[in-house]
């Protein structure tokens, strides 16, 4: 099966490439409908993992060569689980950020100064923008052009010296703005960027976060010059970017950027550039090509099996006759998955079979340690009464106690040690116990193999390490400080490790 973090990445990057091509695509329809195409693959991303739990799973099988066996990842930085976490992290990081913004917009509307005397032309350009919402016009001396915040109350916010500005360029500002509520770009825009915050390590989500903020403006540019002449708005938006370039970029729509400037510039003044708003139809089909496109991909999963065409050593022994030796093969592969899975009426059953309790599968290990790895303290113990071997290693997926302990298993880790695990068994490219402890930071664990004994200055030689290309001696205290596990470090200087 596929790991976690690629099926998310595999699934979101096709989303992705449809929507950015779909626009692509739609570079000389209304800015409207190319918004309409990015705000649906924003939406896609949203209802992905929502579809994958409704829609029954659809299982494709990829051909692997069947002299090949599937290569386990090794090392706490492998495993799907860690790359929840990393995921988890800049989620949370990019949250923040987001949820700073807003507490800036909450300011910027809280401190603006009413501007009353405006609000009969607000509502009178809302009118005919087909805005049925109380709009307040404030202004703010923090901000260096007109902006919208706000979603249940939008608020259009000036800066200072627009008392100064003369009618014309007053009304081209409020219709912009105006527009962006009537789209409901706010509310657009700040799903977008929850979006990026859970997919923050795919780079073409920022580029259609990026896309989708520049359609937004230039959807409201085509509102404005309907009724406004193109020169002179072109005009007052270069005026506005240019005194925003000593300003902060605003967490929150504006009617002039810099970075987009040129590209709305050149659309403005452009006569081939179709305008308007998208319609019932155009909406309606990319939604249903959305839902469509999520629906279809969503349920997939993918799984390696064996290539169908054997190799000519496994047809020679086919024509041989040799099912026994097939059947058991099957056995002990359907018992490592019981001990994976922890069915301990299949072990039993497997095991009543003919299946070996100590077998070892490349790739994958023995059944014990399957069950160390899962942190499965029942299925530990049943495999042990049943004659597991407690120091049985495979190399490339270590020992049970290794594999425990690499994963904070700490009453498995116990359990092992009172079965007769030696604590500081050393396997080629996996090291020992408390080396992958301490390298995880799995301080409860280190503190478990250092008061049962363990070496703390144990060290184990790393081919091709990823930092050293020639490889390096690791131990515990050198893995520690490599992940950056103060507290590990710490108890280990206490207990005697020497740098």
């Amino acid at each position: 099966m596929i790991s976690i973090g690629a099926d998310i990445l595999i699934k979101a990057t096709v989303i992705l490439a449809l929507g950015l091509t779909a626009a692509r695509l739609a570079r000389r329809a209304q800015a409207s409908v190319r918004h309409l195409l990015l705000a649906a693959t924003f939406g896609a991303l949203i209802l992905l993992p929502l579809a994958a739990l409704v829609v029954p799973n659809v299982v494709i099988q990829v051909p692997v060569p069947a002299s090949s066996p599937r290569v386990a990842p090794s090392g706490p930085a492998a495993s799907p689980d860690n790359f929840i976490t990393r995921a988890s992290a800049g989620h949370t990081v990019l949250s923040a950020s987001l949820l700073l913004a807003l507490s800036r917009v909450r300011r910027l509307r809280r401190n603006g100064l009413p501007r009353p005397e405006l609000r009969p032309l607000a509502q009178s350009l809302a009118g005919h923008a087909g805005v049925r919402q109380s709009i307040d016009v404030l202004e703010h001396e923090d901000v260096a052009a007109p902006l919208t915040c706000g979603l249940w109350r939008p608020a259009i916010v000036l800066p200072a010296d627009a008392r100064e500005w003369d009618e014309a360029d007053l009304r081209r500002a409020l219709v912009h703005e105006l527009e962006h509520v009537r789209r409901r770009d706010w509310a657009i825009q700040l799903t977008a960027r929850a979006v990026c915050a859970c997919y923050w390590f795919h780079p073409l989500v920022w580029m259609a976060w990026r896309a989708l903020c520049l359609e937004a403006e230039r959807a409201c540019d085509d509102a404005v010059v309907r009724s406004a002449e193109r020169t002179d708005y072109a005009d007052q938006l270069v005026l506005l970017a240019r005194r925003m370039s000593h300003a902060h970029a605003p967490a929150m729509l504006g009617m002039a950027n810099r970075s987009d400037l040129s590209a709305r510039v050149a659309a403005l003044l452009d006569d081939r550039q179709r305008r308007g708003p998208a319609g019932l139809f155009a909406a309606s089909s990319v939604l249903i090509a959305a839902s469509l496109v999520v629906i279809a991909i969503a349920p997939v999963r993918a799984i390696a099996v064996p290539n169908k065409t054997a190799s000519a050593a496994g047809e020679q022994r086919s024509r041989r006759g040799d099912t026994r030796q097939r059947r058991v093969r099957g056995l002990d592969r359907a018992l490592y998955e019981a001990a994976e899975s922890g069915d301990i009426a299949e072990i039993d059953g497997l095991l009543q079979a003919g299946a070996d309790v100590n077998c070892a599968l490349d790739g994958d290990g023995s059944p014990l340690i399957a069950a160390a790895r899962e942190s499965r303290l029942d299925i530990v113990r049943h495999l042990l009464d049943r004659g597991a071997d407690v120091n049985m290693a495979v190399p490339g997926d270590g020992n049970p106690l290794i594999m425990a302990a690499r994963e904070g298993a700490a009453a498995v880790v116990a359990l092992l040690l009172d079965r007769g695990a030696d604590i500081d068994r050393m396997v080629p490219d996996d090291e020992n116990a408390l080396i992958q402890a301490s390298g995880g930071g799995h301080l409860d664990v280190v503190k478990l193999l250092i008061a049962r004994g363990a070496d703390v200055n144990a060290r184990a030689w790393a081919e091709s390490a990823r930092e050293r290309p020639r490889g390096e001696w690791r131990t515990p205290l050198s893995m520690a400080r490599q992940g950056r596990h103060d507290s590990v470090v710490a108890v280990l200087l206490a207990a005697g490790a020497r740098e």
